[in-house]
C-alpha cells in the first residue's frame, strides 16, 4: 500500500472547488423548496407524518426519484426522518404551511415566478444599466422603471396581493424586532410611509395597543389594508391615506417609519422624501429609516444582493447607514442614531429627531 504523500503533485490543483460548484448549483436548493411547497408537501405532513409511499398515493407523485426529493428536504432541514415517516421540521411548519400567519409560500412563489428570471438579465444590465421588469408589462402599457413598476404590479389584483404577501413575509420578523428595539412608550401615533397593506404598522399597534397608525401608500391598496388590519385585530386604531410620495404631502405624525422604500430611488429621490419626511414629523419627533443597509467595509452579502436586485428590477440601489446619516442631517434632524437589527442579514434602523 502506498503512503500518502504531503506535498500536492505537480499539475494537481492546489485546493478543490467546492466554494465555485456549491454557488453554480444553489438554485437546486431554492427550487427544491419551491416545488416542495407547490406539491402540497408542507401543508400535507402538517397534518400527520407520511412515507413516501402515502405521499405518492395522496399527492399524485409518481416520480421514482420521490424518496430521493424527500431525503434531500431532510438534508437541508426542512424534513425530519423517522419511523413514522417523513414529517416537517419545525421551521418548515410554522412557515410553509398555507393558511398560518406568518406562511411564506407565496413569497417562495413570487421568487420563483418573478425574480429568478429577472436575475436572468444580470449580465445585460451589468452592460447596458438598464433594468428588467420582473413581470409582463400589463395590456399594451410599455415597460417602465421604479414607480411604474408598481403601477403595473398593483394594476392586477392577482398580482397585487402575491406581491404584497410575498413583501409581508418579509417584514413581519423585522416589524417584532422593531417593537422590542425601539422604546415606543413615549410615543402616541406612527406614520409608515410605503407601508403597502399595514403589516409592520399593524404589528407595532398589536404590541404596543396605545399607539395609533397611518399607513401612506398608493391608493389601489386601500382594500387590502382595511382587510389585513381587521385580521390583526387592530382596525379600530389604524387608518390608511393613499397618495404619491413625490406629488402629494406626507401625512403628519408624531413618528415617520420608512423600510425598504429608499432603495427603489437614486440619492436625489431619496433626499427629497427626507426632506419631505421632516416637514411631516411634529416638532419633538422622530423618523426612523430601516432597510438592508451596507456597512463600512461594504463587506455583508445581503445588502449587496439586495441592490443588484433593486437595479435589476427598478432601477434603484443599496446605500450605506453613513449616507442615509448623512441625509438626515442635512434634512434638519438631529440626534442621528443607528442600531443594528437582525444581524444575520444586515438590516439597520436609522433615527432622526427632530428639534422642538
Amino acid at each position: 500500500m502506498t503512503a500518502p504523500t504531503e506535498t500536492t503533485p505537480a499539475g494537481a490543483p492546489p485546493f478543490a472547488p467546492a466554494k465555485i460548484y456549491e454557488l453554480s448549483t444553489a438554485f437546486w436548493h431554492s427550487k427544491m423548496l419551491v416545488s416542495a411547497s407547490e406539491l402540497g408537501v408542507f401543508a400535507r405532513l402538517a397534518e400527520s407524518p407520511a412515507t413516501a409511499a402515502r405521499l405518492a398515493s395522496e399527492l399524485g407523485l409518481t416520480s421514482p426519484a420521490l424518496p430521493e426529493f424527500l431525503d434531500a428536504l431532510v438534508a437541508m432541514g426542512m424534513l425530519e426522518r423517522d419511523s413514522d415517516g417523513y414529517r416537517n421540521s419545525p421551521e418548515a411548519d410554522y412557515y410553509l404551511v398555507p393558511g398560518r400567519r406568518y406562511f411564506m409560500g407565496t413569497y417562495l412563489g413570487f421568487v420563483d415566478r418573478f425574480m429568478r428570471p429577472t436575475w436572468e438579465g444580470l449580465a445585460e444590465v451589468m452592460r447596458t444599466g438598464k433594468p428588467q421588469i420582473p413581470h409582463p408589462p400589463q395590456g399594451d402599457a410599455p415597460q417602465g422603471e421604479g414607480g411604474e413598476f408598481f403601477e403595473q404590479t398593483y394594476a392586477d389584483p392577482q398580482l397585487q396581493r402575491m406581491f404584497i404577501e410575498a413583501q409581508d413575509a418579509l417584514s413581519s420578523e423585522l416589524a417584532w424586532e422593531l417593537s422590542r428595539r425601539i422604546d415606543w412608550s413615549g410615543r402616541t401615533d406612527v406614520v409608515d410611509l410605503g407601508g403597502a397593506r399595514g403589516n409592520v404598522a399593524g404589528i407595532l399597534l398589536e404590541a404596543h395597543p396605545h399607539l395609533t397608525g397611518t399607513v401612506f401608500d398608493m391608493p389601489p391598496l386601500r382594500p387590502l389594508f382595511d382587510e389585513h388590519m381587521e385580521q390583526l385585530g387592530v382596525a379600530d386604531r389604524a387608518r390608511y391615506q393613499g397618495g404619491d410620495w413625490f406629488a402629494d404631502p406626507l401625512p403628519e405624525g408624531q413618528t415617520l417609519l420608512c423600510g425598504h422604500a429608499l432603495h427603489n430611488w437614486n440619492t436625489e429621490q431619496r433626499r427629497t422624501v427626507i426632506g419631505k419626511a421632516f416637514e411631516a414629523v411634529r416638532p419633538g419627533g422622530a423618523f426612523m429609516v430601516y432597510d438592508l443597509m451596507f456597512d463600512d467595509r461594504r463587506g455583508r452579502l445581503n445588502p449587496l444582493l439586495l441592490s443588484l436586485a433593486m437595479t435589476l428590477s427598478v432601477g434603484g440601489s443599496g446605500y450605506s447607514a453613513a449616507e442615509c446619516v448623512e441625509w438626515m442631517k442635512d434634512a434638519g434632524f438631529g440626534g442621528v442614531e443607528t442600531i443594528a437589527l437582525q444581524d444575520y442579514d444586515g438590516h439597520t434602523v436609522v433615527i432622526g429627531h427632530k428639534p422642538e
